[in-house]
């Protein structure tokens, strides 16, 4: 008997995973009816209760007329049609964001390479858009982070990913220690 066991061990297997798969299978759960209702049945011989109709929706009643008596007439050509006041321009009322981007550095422009993400390719390509200093990075909004953002190309999602305005503020700041200790090493010296 050992000998065949060992020597059919693996279509004895398959043969068992086979019927438990099938007894799972006929013996699962019926799936869950939409109302509890209709898991009763009724006993043998017993009348078979009719399910209630739904009501139908109650329908709505037309609004009364309006009646109105015949009044005194009025002269519509002595009525002044009432003033109505001049539309704002929407040009003049729109509050634009600042721009994120500089015609040229101020002063030495800083090494932005410093942000964790920002490589020299990504470099050059945000001083190429006017990109310049850590304070820039630093107080962008969301808008502001939109702009740059869709000027990045295959860059697109880094400034949120790898937060880099949070980066920008420690750099700015000159937090070395609390930079190091959030976002790791640095790459090179401030």
């Amino acid at each position: 008997m050992t000998y065949l066991i060992a020597y059919f061990w693996l279509p004895i297997l398959l043969s068992a995973l086979i019927g438990f798969a099938t007894g799972a299978w006929i013996w699962r759960r019926p799936p869950q009816a939409a109302s509890a209702d209709a898991l009763v049945y009724p006993a043998a011989g017993e009348p078979v209760a009719q399910q209630p109709e739904p009501e139908p929706e109650p329908q709505r009643q037309p609004e009364p007329e309006l009646v109105t008596e015949p009044g005194p007439t009025v002269d519509t050509a002595a009525i002044a049609e009432p003033e109505t006041a001049p539309e704002p321009e929407a040009d003049t009322e729109v509050a634009a964001t600042p721009s994120p981007f500089l015609d040229a550095p101020d002063g030495e422009p800083d090494t932005l390479t410093l942000i964790k993400g920002v490589g020299p390719k990504l470099s050059d390509m945000l001083h190429d858009i006017g990109v310049y200093h850590f304070t820039q990075i630093a107080g962008w909004n969301d808008a502001q982070i939109a702009e740059v953002d869709s000027r990045l190309g295959s860059f697109k999602g880094r400034i949120m990913r790898d937060r880099w305005v949070d980066q920008a503020r420690l750099l700015a700041d000159r937090n070395v220690a609390v930079f190091e200790r959030e976002f790791g090493k640095m790459n090179g010296p401030l």
